[in-house]
């Protein structure tokens, strides 16, 4: 089985550049993090994949980038 990666980031504000900054920041901490594991990907390879977008039991918005291995080779 492949493992999947992913990183995810608190949003603090609907304003767009703080959504923006939010998916960069996981996108550069999920790219390190595949990097780490012998996987080398550049940072625009992950943002094609998009994110995703979640709220907690809190009501705290998320952003959340992933890679799946089986998907991605």
């Amino acid at each position: 089985m492949t493992p999947t990666y992913a990183a995810s980031r608190l949003v603090t504000s609907d304003d767009h550049e703080v959504v923006t900054s939010a998916v960069r920041e996981a996108t550069q901490e999920l790219r390190d993090t595949l990097q780490h594991h012998g996987i080398h990907s550049t940072f625009e390879d992950i943002a094609l994949l998009g994110h995703s977008e979640s709220w907690d039991g809190e009501g705290q918005r998320w952003v959340h980038v992933s890679w799946d291995g089986v998907a991605a080779g």
